[in-house]
C-alpha cells in the first residue's frame, strides 16, 4: 500500500491527470463530429477503443517512464530499502486506476445524452458504466507491455507502435477467428459482445449480449495482465538493481 500511495502522490499535478480528463472529451467530440448526435453513445465507445485508448495507454506509460528518467534514471529509487518489483508493479496499478477514472469520466459524458439528446441514448447509464469498465479491463495488459517495450525500443517508438497496431489491426483481425490470439482485438470484442457494436462500428440493436464471450475476454485479459506485470517487475528489478 505504501508503494501505491507514493506513486499516487508523484502523479499529482502532472500531465497524467490532465490526460485522463482530456482524452474522454476528445472522444466525445470526435463521436459527435464523425458519427452525429444520433449515434453519440455507441460511436463514442467505438472511437474510444478503436482509435484513442491504445494511444492514451502508451502516452500515460510514457509520461510515467519519462518522469522517472528525469528524476535520475531511478538512481534515487535504487538507494532506498524497497522492493523494486513492488515499486514497478505499483506504477502499473496506478496507471490502471487512471484508466478506470478516464473510463468513468467518459461514461459520464456519454450518459449526458439523456439531458441534451435523448434520441442518442441507446444504453442505460449502468450499462455504459459497466461497459466502459469492461473495455478498460480488456486493455489493461497494454500497461506492463508498454513499460517492457519502452526499455527495449524507447518511449516514442512504443507510443507510435502501440497506437498504430491498435488502429490498423482491429478491423483486419477482429472479425476473423484469429481475434482470440490477438489481444488488441479484445476491447473491440467487449464492444461487440456486451455493447452490441460491430467491429465495423455499427450498432447491432437486435443482437443479444454474449455473457460467456464477455467473461472469457475479461479473464484472458486479466491473466495476460498479471503475467506481463510479473515479467515487467522482474526485468525492472534485475535491470535497475544490477546497474551501478
Amino acid at each position: 500500500m505504501k508503494y501505491l500511495k507514493s506513486e499516487i502522490l508523484t502523479t499529482k499535478r502532472t500531465m497524467v491527470n490532465k490526460l485522463v480528463l482530456i482524452a474522454p472529451f476528445c472522444v466525445a467530440f470526435f463521436a459527435v463530429v464523425a458519427g452525429g448526435i444520433a449515434s453519440f453513445q455507441y460511436s463514442g465507445l467505438y472511437w474510444w477503443y478503436s482509435f484513442i485508448l491504445e494511444s492514451v495507454i502508451a502516452i500515460l506509460c510514457g509520461l510515467s517512464y519519462q518522469k522517472e528518467q528525469h528524476a535520475g534514471k531511478f538512481y534515487s529509487v535504487r538507494s532506498l530499502p524497497i522492493s523494486l518489483e513492488k515499486f514497478e508493479f505499483s506504477k502499473v496499478i496506478v496507471l490502471v486506476e487512471k484508466l478506470l477514472i478516464a473510463c468513468l469520466f467518459l461514461a459520464l459524458l456519454l450518459s449526458s445524452a439523456y439531458l441534451w439528446a435523448p434520441v442518442a441514448a441507446v444504453y442505460s447509464i449502468s450499462k455504459i458504466i459497466i461497459g466502459c469498465c469492461f473495455i478498460i479491463l480488456a486493455s489493461i495488459w497494454e500497461v506492463p507491455l508498454c513499460f517492457l517495450l519502452m526499455r527495449k525500443i524507447g518511449m516514442l517508438v512504443t507510443i507510435i507502435v502501440n497506437s498504430l497496431i491498435g488502429i490498423f489491426t482491429i478491423a483486419l483481425i477482429g472479425a476473423t477467428s484469429l481475434w482470440f490470439i490477438w489481444p488488441y482485438c479484445w476491447a473491440a470484442k467487449i464492444g461487440e459482445y456486451f455493447m452490441q457494436i460491430a467491429i465495423s462500428g455499427t450498432f447491432m440493436k437486435t443482437a443479444d449480449i454474449n455473457i460467456i464471450g464477455t467473461f472469457v475476454v475479461l479473464m484472458i485479459s486479466i491473466l495476460l495482465f498479471l503475467v506481463l506485470s510479473v515479467i515487467d517487475s522482474k526485468i525492472f528489478a534485475q535491470y535497475e538493481g544490477g546497474e551501478n
